[in-house]
C-alpha cells in the first residue's frame, strides 16, 4: 500500500512541478496591509449603498434566496404571510423570541407564532448583513438560538438597514465575541454539491432564505 501511495503522490508532484514557497516577509506585509488599509487588498465593491449592494448580491445567489425591502417594521408580518402564500404554506411559524419581533402584530396577518424550529418556517432577526457576500451574521444568545436559522425548511430573516455593512470584517468590528457561544454566517439557502458537481438545495438546512430589510425595528 505504501508503494502505491508514494507512486500516486509522486505522479501528482511531477504534474504540479516545483511549488514556490511564499516568503514570510511577503505574508506579513500582506497581513499588515489588510489591517492598516484593507481597501488596498480586498475586492472593490461597485458604487452604491451597502443596502443596494446587499440586495444585488442576494440576487446572484442560487435559487431559493430572495430579498424584500419594506417601508416599516410593522409590514413584517404581512410580508411573512405573503411569502408563506407564495410557498403554499399555512400560517404557523416559529418566531425567534426576541422582543423586537414579539411586539409586531402577527395575528393581524393571519399568522400563529409558536411552532417549533423544525416545523417548517422560522422568522429570525439577523445581527448584520454583508454586502460583499450577501451573508447574514447570526449569533446565539438567551433569546436567539442559531438552530432557528438552521433547522427550518424555510428561513425568513429580518435585517435592519443600518446593520448592513460593505465587508465581512466590518461586521465584526467592535464585536464582543464573549457575548455569544455561537456566531454563524448564513449565505443563501442550504446547498451541497455531489461528486458530479450537481447542486442540491435544502439537504442540510433551509431550502429557502427570504430576507426582509426594514428601516428600523
Amino acid at each position: 500500500m505504501s508503494g502505491a501511495r508514494e507512486a500516486i503522490f509522486g505522479a501528482i508532484g511531477a504534474a504540479l512541478g516545483p511549488l514556490a514557497e511564499t516568503p514570510r516577509a511577503v505574508i506579513e506585509a500582506e497581513a499588515r496591509a489588510l489591517l492598516e488599509a484593507p481597501e488596498t487588498v480586498r475586492p472593490r465593491l461597485p458604487e452604491g449603498s451597502a443596502v443596494d449592494l446587499f440586495m444585488a448580491a442576494i440576487a446572484r445567489l442560487p435559487p431559493g434566496a430572495s430579498v424584500e425591502r419594506l417601508g416599516a417594521a410593522a409590514d413584517v408580518p404581512r410580508a411573512v404571510a405573503a411569502h408563506l402564500g407564495r410557498l403554499g404554506l399555512a400560517g404557523a411559524v416559529r418566531l425567534q423570541p426576541v422582543p423586537a419581533l414579539g411586539r409586531l402584530d402577527w395575528a393581524a396577518a393571519g399568522l400563529a407564532p409558536g411552532a417549533e424550529a423544525d416545523d417548517g418556517v422560522a422568522v429570525t432577526l439577523a445581527e448584520k448583513g454583508v454586502a460583499e457576500t450577501a451573508s447574514l451574521v447570526i449569533r446565539s444568545g438567551p433569546d436567539s438560538a442559531v438552530l432557528d436559522a438552521i433547522l427550518p425548511l424555510h428561513h425568513v430573516a429580518v435585517l435592519r438597514e443600518a446593520d448592513v455593512v460593505p465587508y465581512l470584517e466590518d461586521a465584526f468590528a467592535g464585536f464582543d465575541l464573549q457575548r455569544s457561544r455561537n456566531v454563524v454566517l448564513v449565505t443563501g439557502p442550504s446547498g451541497t454539491t455531489d461528486i458530479e458537481g450537481n447542486l442540491v438545495i435544502g439537504v442540510h438546512g433551509p431550502r429557502t432564505l427570504h430576507v426582509l430589510l426594514v428601516p428600523t425595528l
